[in-house]
């Protein structure tokens, strides 16, 4: 029997005699079937919406869902049930065997990019008896995150001299979104200074190129913001701040004030030993190891000279008298710089020895010529004389205002 197809049955039954002229009587059965929990109920999706975009709201319908039990009684009731029960999704009752599948919690595509799930509906049969089904749900990416560099500033350091366009640095931007949300174009913020003739960046592949020669003592720092944009609807944009440090090379060398020109020191005789009588006078545009200038002699020699290493103090070693009278000496100095390669300079000094006898006899040349190698004791002596005296007055005005104020306080309150 199956209760599904005739759930019951009506009976004609006929009792007969055997006589010659048979008599008979008849009577109605009517069989009931009782139903038993023979049927698996039946799942169905009837709609499904996906990809599922993750900015859909908790409530969003994702699917609805329909199940059947040819069953009868609590045989034929069913329930239905989602698992992993974790998921931010839920099944709610819409009416009659009918459920819908629906969005419980905000999603993110970023940490789960698809859900899989099991819907089972189970009858309330003894024993019940179940089916199920599995559902794919992925998640569409929309373009909820903005590109990001992995720091927020670099540093870079790039050496002067380079050759123009060289590659000086790759900086590189994530997005965690797909396709076109995640395909990121690069460009350099101009608002704050124009750099288009000193920096460019690649759009595409973040790369920094140095479009000409760099020089240190022109130049020595260059800031700017990369931008980071993704061509999503609308488009978000992500920024780094980029310093590039130029790099000092030892490209110059040495130079003397007054170096095309031999300059005449005139010495009147006797000198003592130790006796400063011009000081070379020389820059370099480096800067640190590279501009850490130091003399020396050109050529050693038993003559009265000497220089300072890092002073270019010229004196004299030995006393000086009136036999060396009359005679003009050339000191060719050295001028070093500790880069390298080590670059340099020369400079002459010509001494004119005279006795305090000779007339000296200059025209306005030698004058200045001259002038610019005084010996350094009158002047430094001069200087400090007058910082003295400066200090006194001020410390003396000082005190005379503070003795006044004093006097002045003290008669208010004897008043």
């Amino acid at each position: 029997l199956d209760y599904e197809d005739i759930n019951c049955y009506e009976l004609q039954i006929v009792a007969e005699d055997k006589g010659s002229s048979p008599l008979s009587g008849h009577c109605e059965v009517f069989v009931d079937v009782l139903d038993m929990n023979d049927n698996i109920p039946e799942i169905f999706v009837n709609s499904l919406s996906v990809p599922l975009p993750e900015d859909s709201t908790p409530g969003t319908v994702v699917a609805i869902i329909s199940a059947a039990d040819k069953d009868s009684g609590i045989n034929g009731q069913v329930t239905c049930v989602l698992q992993p029960s974790e998921l931010p999704f839920k099944i709610e009752s819409a009416f009659k065997n009918y459920y819908s599948l629906i969005v419980g919690a905000l999603l993110d595509r970023e940490q789960v990019a698809e859900y899989r799930m099991v819907v089972t509906v189970e009858d309330q049969g003894v024993p019940p008896l179940s089916s199920s089904l599995t559902l794919l749900v992925p998640i569409s990416d929309i373009n909820d995150n903005a590109p990001a560099f992995p720091q927020p500033s670099y540093t870079v350091f790039v050496k002067e001299n380079n050759p123009p366009g060289a590659h000086i640095f790759t900086i590189s931007a994530s997005d965690p979104d797909i396709a076109e949300n995640a395909l990121i174009t690069y460009w350099i913020d101009e608002n704050l200074w124009p750099l288009s003739s000193y920096i460019s960046v690649h759009s595409e592949s973040g790369k920094l190129y140095a479009l000409q020669s760099l020089d240190y003592e022109e130049l020595k720092l260059l800031e700017f913001q990369v931008r980071a944009k993704d061509a999503g609807m609308p488009s978000l944009c992500g920024n780094a701040t980029v310093q590039v440090f130029v790099m000092d090379e030892n490209d110059n060398g040495p130079v003397v004030s007054g170096s095309s020109e031999e300059h005449l020191i005139l010495l009147t005789v006797p000198v003592m030993p130790g006796h400063i009588v011009g000081k070379i006078h020389a820059l370099d545009a480096d800067s640190g190891y590279n501009a850490w200038l130091s003399y020396e002699l050109l050529e050693e020699s038993d003559g009265p000279w000497t220089v300072g290493q890092y002073s270019g103090e010229v004196s004299t070693k030995y006393p000086l008298d009136e036999s060396e009278g009359s005679k003009i000496q050339s000191v060719l100095v050295l001028v070093k710089d500790h880069g390298k390669p080590q670059l340099s300079a020369t400079a002459t000094l010509s001494m004119s020895l005279m006795t305090s006898g000779q007339t000296i006899k200059r025209d306005d040349n030698f004058q200045r010529s001259s002038e610019s190698f005084m010996p350094l004791v009158d002047s430094i002596n001069i200087y400090l004389i007058i910082a003295i005296c400066s200090v006194s007055s001020l410390f003396l005005l000082a005190t005379l205002i503070y003795v006044v104020l004093r006097c002045h306080c003290k008669a208010k309150e004897s008043m």
